[in-house]
């Protein structure tokens, strides 16, 4: 009884950059003369390759294919080899392959940060070089995800359990890789009952029903006053934390040189924006006071002495920041506070 063919040594998926010289190796042993002829196919179309009758396949890899290997005996028993792609990665970096490679992973495209807003879809891509192909595993917040074993990554609707950092791990028998981590920030949404201003808060629909928690800032710097000596941080103040409280997804209001009239609207109308769950956060930058244990910040057009009915309570707006039922509610303030005794009278 004749023994069958073998194939003792299958080839093995490759991605290469543009013109790699390549070598696919299929070998087989059998109970008498084996014959081999490599096949590509590209698209839907499988093609013999002439002259491709060798254990070894040698090319320059041009495009992405697959190829396979047919081997035969005399006695027309045919095995065929198991397929493997030949992944081409174009626009490759001059210098980022070593002269001597072995075909160690190197990764040419990492995966990019993204700040998104909830329900968004997001995408990660981690992309790398090998002999043979690279294996890909993805790490979320330092945790392994099983499932994630492919280039990229897809989330359909991201939420707040998505935001965070991820690594991509990519490894073969020569080596492995880790990419540079690429943070998803998920900005909340937010849950809108009043009918705010455009110009207060622009791309905020009143009516609207978003799922998540929103955060909501009103800023407020005073430089140039009336009757006091002016200031020159608070408009830079205001500036610094605008940005860095729109990275971190809050929805920013910011004002300077405001009068009592406009401080009153302003704030009126910040706190149309708190609701249940939201995230509220006032700062004040300017001249201010505290009377009788109260602080009180002080509009560009107040009077001299200061007086509790021409300035704004501190405590009446965290109050009211309170009333609404906020998940949590923050209060700065940036004042060089003038002391009066209790003679003064409470608004």
């Amino acid at each position: 009884m004749l023994k069958d063919i073998q194939i003792t040594e299958q080839p093995v998926c490759a991605c290469v950059p543009l013109d790699f010289p390549l070598t696919l190796r299929c070998k087989a042993q059998g109970p008498t003369k084996l014959y081999y002829q490599w096949f590509k196919q590209r698209e839907s179309t499988c093609r013999e390759i002439p002259g491709a009758t060798q254990p070894d396949l040698h090319i320059h890899a041009r495009q992405t294919n697959l190829y396979i290997c047919r081997v035969n005996d005399k006695n027309q028993r045919i095995l065929f080899s198991n397929w493997v792609k030949v992944k081409v990665l174009k626009d490759i970096p001059f210098g980022a392959i070593p002269p001597d490679w072995n075909g160690k992973p190197i990764i040419v495209t990492e995966p990019v940060s993204a700040h998104l807003t909830s329900r968004d879809a997001a995408r990660l891509c981690c992309y790398a070089m090998g002999l043979p192909a690279p294996e890909y595993q993805w790490y979320h917040n330092g945790l392994c995800l099983p499932h994630k074993r492919e280039k990229e990554i897809k989330i359909k609707s991201v939420r707040q359990k998505d935001s965070g950092s991820y690594l991509c791990h990519v490894s073969n028998v020569h080596g492995e890789r880790w990419s540079e981590p690429a943070e998803l920030t998920i900005e909340d949404d937010i849950i809108l009952q009043a009918s705010p201003s455009p110009s207060v808060c622009p791309g905020l629909t009143p009516g609207h029903r978003y799922f998540a928690t929103g955060k909501v800032a009103l800023l407020i710097g005073n430089n140039g006053y009336l009757n006091h000596p002016n200031l020159l941080a608070p408009m830079v103040d205001v500036f610094e934390l605008s940005v860095l409280l729109r990275r971190l997804g809050f929805c920013v209001i910011s004002l300077v040189d405001l009068t009592q009239e406009e401080m009153v609207l302003s704030i009126r109308q910040f706190l149309q924006l708190l609701e249940k769950g939201v995230y509220g956060l006032f700062y004040y930058a300017g001249h201010g006071y505290e009377c009788s244990g109260r602080n009180y910040m002080v509009p560009i057009d107040a009077p001299q002495p200061y007086r509790p009915e021409n300035c704004i309570s501190v405590q009446r707006i965290l109050q009211q920041m309170q009333d609404r039922k906020t998940a949590l509610n923050v209060v700065l303030l940036d004042t060089c506070r003038k002391w009066y005794g209790v003679q003064c009278n409470q608004r």
